[in-house]
């Protein structure tokens, strides 16, 4: 760490403050001890001048020995000999200095009357700036702990939304594969197409980071995309309705968050009916927030295999590492319809 003192322009604060210092020290030789303007101001300037460099070199005494670096006798003792060397060698110079250049008797008398307090302002000197010294240290290691921590949730968190990420993706591909595999022998044209289907969506999701944020208009070009393929799949029985509002298209949502929700529809809808099954896609803006409602029909009476609700709740926890918000994805249920709201803010963010 370099000396906080002259850092950043720091060593204008610390040398006006020691000029302070020498104004009332002089003004208390001036108005208490009746020495002239001159030979109170040079005291001043000689005594206080020697710890203004004393003060900058305390500093080397604090950086390393500091407490997690030294025990506490050591770290005592440490400061206790440069407390008695920098105040001795104070007076010692100061004296030297001033009884060379005031040549008077009665000046001389005074000087040496006055070391034990000035002995007293040195200790109090010394106190002060080892005082500052170690805040600055203790500020300065809780930021260093605060950035690393910062740096650590940060890590952590794209570490979780890639997580999250591949947990979503490896499932729709397994279905899609599974599925082609089955086209291949009923109907290869059907597999030919849902083959080109496939590479396209995954062209577009390969090509977008996992933390990028894309316009509605984008991801509802990607949601196509996917759609088409299991239309493959399904035919006729999958039936797809819109409802998109022009004000929303250009609003902001992270990439690849509504297949999951599609998927989902599509797994409780068709799988478990044999009618056909319409799913729902709305959007709109409300305020600062783009509102997303997806919605599919369900056969109320379906014994099919209940799913483990991974794709809903990975969109949940996907979002609020995104935004810090709680919950962001609200779920209806009526007799034979499930709805899925997310409220996506349109907030400045780099995820």
């Amino acid at each position: 760490m370099d000396h906080p003192f002259i850092r950043n322009k720091s060593i204008i604060i610390y040398s006006i403050t020691w000029l302070v210092i020498c104004a009332l020290f002089a003004f208390a030789l001036f108005y208490f001890y009746d020495f002239e303007a001159k030979t109170a101001a040079l005291d001043s300037l000689v005594f206080n001048g020697i710890f203004f460099g004393l003060g900058l070199a305390y500093w080397f005494n604090v950086r390393y020995n500091s407490f997690e670096k030294s025990q506490l006798l050591n770290l005592v003792v440490s400061h206790l000999a440069a407390l008695v060397l920098s105040v001795s060698l104070a007076i010692f110079l100061s004296k030297s200095i001033l009884t060379s250049v005031l040549a008077d008797e009665e000046y001389i008398n005074f000087l040496n009357e006055s070391i034990p307090w000035r002995a007293a302002l040195g200790l109090m000197y010394y106190s002060i700036i080892i005082l500052v010294y170690y805040l600055i240290l203790y500020y300065d290691d809780l930021n260093q702990k605060t950035n690393e921590r910062s740096q650590l949730e940060t890590m952590l968190k794209n570490s979780e939304l890639e997580m999250l990420k591949s947990q979503i993706n490896p499932h729709f591909i397994f279905n899609s594969l599974n599925s082609i595999a089955s086209l291949t022998i009923i109907s290869p044209e059907k597999a030919r197409e849902m083959v080109i289907k496939l590479s396209e969506f995954l062209r577009y999701s390969l090509e977008k980071d996992n933390d990028q944020m894309n316009t509605m208009e984008d991801e509802l070009n990607n949601i196509i995309l996917y759609l088409d393929i299991e239309k493959v799949r399904f035919g006729d029985r999958l039936s797809v309705k819109t409802d998109i509002s022009k004000e929303s298209l250009h609003l902001k949502l992270p990439n690849l968050i509504l297949q999951p929700l599609f998927e989902n529809a599509i797994k409780h809808g068709i799988y478990e009916s044999l009618e056909k099954v319409t799913v729902s896609l709305k959007t709109w803006q409300d305020q600062n927030i783009l509102r997303v409602e997806i919605s599919n029909q369900f056969d109320p009476q379906a014994t099919g295999k209940k799913g483990k609700g991974i794709g809903l709740k990975n969109v949940g926890e996907r979002l609020r590492l995104i935004y810090g918000v709680p919950q962001l994805v609200f779920t209806e249920k009526t007799d034979n319809l499930f709805t899925v709201r997310l409220d996506i803010p349109q907030i400045a963010t780099d995820l």
